[in-house]
């Protein structure tokens, strides 16, 4: 028997890594007490997650040092009768910094939050020499800790780690801990959360211009530590890498976003017939509702009935993952609505001339009266698309090569070129 524990694990990828890794047996168990678990299972091997990293040490016979250091376990091997915790939570951190370049060495770092995995990261930084480290949290416990109130005291700090499970799926949308906006020095800024690929924190970091980096390689490379403990074998770091691509693939939203008559929607429908994803259309979805077309809501309704159906549709999406989404022109202009498409998805512009969009018959569109009206729409929305998309694709050669280059966009954004 192996498996994760955990008291809520909805959110969780480790079932599917572990099978990528060739452990049909791994399964999910929620338990509210982790006590009650260990006396009513058998188990060969098992993860550990939130709430109980620290609270199974008392059950266990030995710990590895790094447990030992951290008072944290996230996996327990069961050999010759005993249960031995480890950490390979460090060894999945450290190989997060190296995969995303992030040298700690000499800087200050910020950690949100002073639970087990908090302990983790601490040692961590102090092992690769952190000049500074610091953890806001809301119960005091160490002389490292303060409340979050005081985070003001350090923001000339060159990186934050957030080790708290705030804006973690399905709170998505939690309240942040800090304002980054106020941060003088920060190069850096990581979420151990890992679902959704990009938390609402790593959204305002990443408008701010500041460098990201998600909890998905983190898990990715706990899971390989913690199964090659199970079974007493290696994984080589090709098939460990190999296997972060295609979890971020699955889970990965591909947005379009662009100007009416840019080909959004066309792209969605080829895209997802050739990766096998489903493709959505939010104008289409608006249509079905609301049992109107859109030239219909906009004159019996107007347009901020529309819009707010907009929101309605993307507060209905953005949580859910795996998706090809075709979004209406204006969508871009409410910048929350793009924030929250950015939380599972990598937004790609697809940029079509304004002028070659105006020699068109237009139809249907309530923006576009005539060929003109496009072009004073791309002065006010194209500024918009280049600074919300991960991608630009150029439209300007034929549909075969355009789909080509949007697959191979999309893979080199999975590999690593994401900030």
């Amino acid at each position: 028997m192996y498996g994760l524990v955990g008291k809520k694990l909805k959110h969780s990828f480790s079932k599917e890594i572990h099978n990528y890794l060739g452990n049909p047996e791994y399964q999910l168990y929620e338990t509210n007490s982790i006590e009650h678990f260990l006396k009513t299972n058998d188990f060969d091997g098992i993860n550990i997650t939130i709430p109980f990293k620290t609270d199974i040490i008392p059950y266990l016979d030995e710990l590895d040092q790094v447990a030992q250091e951290t008072y944290s376990v996230n996996t327990v091997v069961k050999r010759n009768g005993k249960l031995i915790g480890y950490n390979t939570d460090y060894m999945g951190l450290e190989s997060a910094f190296r995969y995303f370049n992030v040298d700690v060495a000499n800087k200050s770092v910020l950690i949100l939050g002073n639970g087990s995995v908090s302990k983790t990261v601490s040692k961590l930084l102090s092992d690769l020499h952190a000049r500074s480290i610091i953890r806001l949290c809301r119960s005091v416990k160490s002389n490292i800790d303060h409340v979050f109130e005081d985070y003001t005291r350090y923001l000339n700090y060159d990186i934050i780690i957030n080790t708290t499970p705030v804006g973690m799926y399905p709170d998505n949308d939690a309240e942040l801990l800090i304002d980054l906006s106020v941060f003088t020095k920060l190069e850096v800024v990581i979420d151990l959360v890992y679902n959704p690929l990009r938390t609402k924190l790593l959204i305002e970091a990443k408008n701010r211009g500041i460098r990201i980096v998600d909890g998905l390689y983190m898990l990715i490379m706990q899971a390989i530590k913690a199964h090659e403990l199970f079974f007493d074998k290696i994984i080589p770091q090709n098939i460990a890498n190999k296997i972060y691509t295609k979890t971020y693939r699955k889970h990965l939203n591909v947005v379009f976003v662009g100007l009416p008559l840019s080909g959004k929607s066309k792209y969605t429908r080829l895209l997802s017939e050739s990766i096998h994803k489903k493709g959505l259309d939010i104008d289409q979805i608006i249509e079905k509702e609301a049992k109107m077309t859109i030239p219909e809501i906009f004159e019996s309704k107007g347009e901020k009935y529309f819009r707010d159906f907009e929101s309605k549709i993307v507060q209905d999406l953005y949580k859910l993952n795996g998706l090809i989404i075709s979004t209406g022109g204006g969508l871009v202009e409410n910048q929350a609505n793009i924030d929250l498409l950015k939380q599972n998805g990598v937004i790609i512009f697809l940029n079509k001339d304004p002028e070659i969009i105006s020699q068109k018959t237009i139809y249907g569109r309530p923006l576009l009266k005539q060929g003109k009206d496009i072009l004073e729409l791309a002065k006010r929305r194209v500024p918009m698309y280049l600074k919300n998309s991960d991608i630009v694709i150029d439209i300007n050669k034929d549909t075969d090569t355009h789909l080509k280059e949007i697959k191979e966009k999309i893979d080199e954004y999975i590999s690593g070129q994401r900030t």
